[in-house]
């Protein structure tokens, strides 16, 4: 897990700090622009030492060559030691040096990216103590998904040295279902558990062929009208299953690799999350992080049961049981979002003593500045758009909120409305009725003084 960053001279202030991140749940806010998925992809470099998608952070063009832009950072790793290291941008060479020989292992490591792609760091398959493998095989640094790699597969190399990486899930759906191995059934779990709590909890149906120059039997997913194939299913169920398959896929993977390694799987996994509500309808995105919290958990849980008897998770014996109190697992979340409703659903889950809020803004000088939050629970959506992580002073539209602050103003000038000008006051009263509802609790404070200056007249 990560624990420290300090990005000075890169990116959008001359210094980003965050001094200590939650040990389990971090979210971050503010508005576009200020550096939230500046700070995930910096976090990811942090913990795998690899740029995700291959982008690497470069300088702005203002930027002084002293002192040399810098990542700093600490990550505890698979010993639970802190390990601290810096890198350094070098001008000559255009890249980053590191200080630090050998990383930490901070577990398996899965980025959502917002556009739809995915990043994967899997201790097990791209951490290697050299560069090379004693066969001269070169380390691969990471696995960097497309949006679309993620449904049609993954693939390294060319010709003869064409490498499958992954099949995707367009193939791995009808694979792992055809096989039976436990991989359907978990990834079914894994969706279940994601749209937990909503009437539309997402299940599979059966694979249907849908194109004539297509030999694939698609996925579908049971919906109330009947059953969709995956490829057709609405923008926020198929970012919900993106997600399901890769934390599969990456989980499974991780533990085949481990086992071909005679090694146990991690007990750590860390997941970067870029905007958690992206194309979700609201009443998801009231569930989705507290069911991502507890899925992601149940992976480890899973994994370490299955080390320890060799029998389900489901099903564990008494000796795994006992010994799974005492394994100490940790799942840490970095997410970023601009939904109230996201905020409001992690206050039944949150914990002050593990988890963390933050906060990007501007202060007076136009500059960014990033900021730990102290969180508390405001309830509804409503109040938390009102709230530091927003700082809007209401709910309200654009529109709505000049009308009722031009009333308001024109309430304190004219504080007797039967020698209010009639006009001003006509005409107010119309830019209300257009921009709120005819029950919005507005009008208690309006209505009074207009219908008094209606009935004098």
């Amino acid at each position: 897990m990560i624990k420290y960053l300090r990005l000075a001279h890169i990116g959008p202030a001359a210094s980003l700090e965050v001094e200590e991140f939650g040990q389990r749940l971090n979210l971050f806010t503010g508005d576009n622009g200020l550096g939230k998925t500046f700070l995930l992809d910096a976090c990811w470099y942090a913990l795998t030492r690899t740029w995700a998608d291959g982008k690497q952070f470069y300088p702005l063009p203002e930027a002084l060559k002293k002192p040399s832009p810098a990542i700093d950072y600490v990550i505890i790793g698979k010993n639970g030691k802190e390990a601290k290291n810096t890198a350094e941008f070098q001008y000559r060479d255009q890249s980053w040096v590191r200080k630090q020989a050998r990383p930490p292992i901070p577990g398996l490591v899965i980025y959502a990216r917002i556009d739809g792609g995915f990043s994967v760091w899997d201790p097990a398959r791209n951490y290697w103590h050299d560069d090379k493998n004693e066969d001269g095989r070169e380390r691969p640094p990471a696995y960097q998904f497309t949006k679309d790699q993620v449904w049609d597969g993954l693939e390294e190399g060319e010709g003869k040295q064409k490498k499958i990486i992954c099949n995707g899930l367009l193939r791995d759906v009808e694979g792992w279902r055809a096989r039976n191995n436990g991989s359907f059934a978990l990834l079914g779990g894994v969706l279940e558990g994601l749209s937990e709590g909503e009437r539309e909890t997402l299940k599979f149906g059966e694979g249907v062929r849908v194109r004539l120059d297509d030999v694939r039997d698609i996925p579908t997913l049971k919906l109330p009208y009947g059953q969709v194939p995956v490829t057709q299913a609405a923008a926020g169920m198929r970012r919900v299953l993106a997600l399901a398959y890769l934390l599969v896929w990456a989980w499974e993977e991780h533990v085949r690799a481990a086992r071909l390694q005679k090694d146990v799987p991690t007990n750590r996994i860390v997941v970067l999350f870029d905007e958690v509500e992206a194309h979700l309808h609201p009443k998801w995105q009231r569930v989705f992080l507290p069911s991502l919290i507890k899925v992601v958990d149940g992976l480890l849980v899973k994994g370490q049961v299955e080390a320890i008897s060799g029998n389900s998770a489901k099903h564990p014996n008494k000796r795994a049981a006992s010994l799974l109190k005492k394994i100490p697992r940790s799942v840490q979340i970095i997410a970023t979002t601009h939904a109230p409703l996201v905020l409001a659903s992690s206050e039944t889950v949150w914990n002050q003593s593990s988890d963390k809020l933050f906060d990007f803004d501007l202060d007076a000088n136009r500059q960014v500045r990033l900021e730990e939050v102290d969180f508390a629970k405001h309830g509804s959506a409503v109040n938390w758009l009102t709230s530091e992580s927003f700082d809007m002073t209401t709910a309200y539209s654009v529109t709505a909120e000049q009308a009722m602050e031009r009333a308001d103003a024109f309430m304190r000038q004219h504080p007797n409305p039967d020698t209010a000008p009639p006009e001003e006051k006509k005409a107010i009263h119309a830019k209300l009725n257009a921009a709120l509802g005819g029950d919005d609790e507005y009008w208690p404070y309006w209505l009074p003084y207009f219908e008094r200056a209606k009935a004098k007249a």
